[in-house]
């Protein structure tokens, strides 16, 4: 069947959106398989509707403002507690632990949104609750996918307080728990800020793959151990990525 033109019309934007450099007239004949004629109709459609732009200097198309501005609107619009719930309650109807959603705030992390384990955990972190990034799993989860020389902005300054014999207490160890956060997708937290306290977080990215919340898994040891939780990422992380997913999200490369 024959596409329809919007369905060529978004394949073309499609393609500018995707290319590593801005392509040329004949590189995008080439890479959308269209025939000139066509190609030119669909780019006059795209230029009038700003979805695309053309630099006449370069001779190259790129996106156009229309498309950053329905980026922009559809991230302004939405709660994230709200597109997160569902991923949440599954969560915790899977595991016995409390659920949470964290966003970053500096070099700390706050909790907007918490699902209480079914039985109680005693001392639960409650909504607007805020942790030091390097003691917590949610802050090493937000922190592995940073921009290196933003990362090392945000820790010039950083006081690395003690908590328990656990916590991290300096840059470099910091540095190297974000890079095994990033080798597997996830991050822990082995009671590094409270003797009974312990979990996982795997990151929410949005368009840019930037990270920008986190859901959370945490419960006490008496109940369940490291090796446990650990076994619980799989999961976790699919439920990151789902959100990322409904967000129109990317996880960076």
């Amino acid at each position: 069947m024959t596409s329809s033109i919007v369905q060529k019309l978004m394949s073309l934007v499609t393609v500018i959106s995707e290319a590593r450099t801005p392509l040329t007239f004949s590189e995008l004949v080439e890479q959308t398989g269209l025939n000139k004629s066509t190609l030119h109709r669909l780019l006059s459609i795209a230029a009038d509707e700003q979805l695309v732009q053309h630099v006449k200097g370069s001779k190259v198309y790129l996106l156009g403002p229309k498309v950053f501005d329905l980026v922009r609107n559809a991230y302004s619009g939405y709660d994230i507690q709200a597109v997160a719930l569902d991923e949440m309650m599954r969560l915790h109807a899977q595991f016995d632990g409390n659920v949470t959603l964290g966003v970053p705030n500096g070099t700390d992390v706050v909790y907007l949104r918490l699902i209480e384990a079914k039985g109680s955990l005693g001392g639960i972190q409650r909504p607007g609750m805020r942790e030091p990034v390097h003691c917590s799993a949610s802050g090493k989860a937000l922190m592995a996918y940073l921009p290196p020389a933003v990362c090392d902005a945000m820790l010039s300054d950083h006081v690395f307080e003690r908590f328990t014999e656990r916590t991290i207490t300096d840059a470099d160890t910091f540095r190297a728990a974000l890079r095994e956060v990033r080798a597997q997708g996830f991050a822990a937290n082995d009671r590094e800020e409270y003797d009974h306290f312990l979990g996982i977080s795997a990151p929410i990215f949005n368009y840019m793959g930037d990270p920008i919340a986190v859901l959370n898994i945490w419960t006490v040891h008496t109940r369940h151990s490291i090796d446990d939780i650990m076994g619980w990422s799989e999961a976790l992380i699919a439920s990151a990525q789902e959100v990322t997913r409904m967000i129109g999200g990317k996880s960076p490369d």
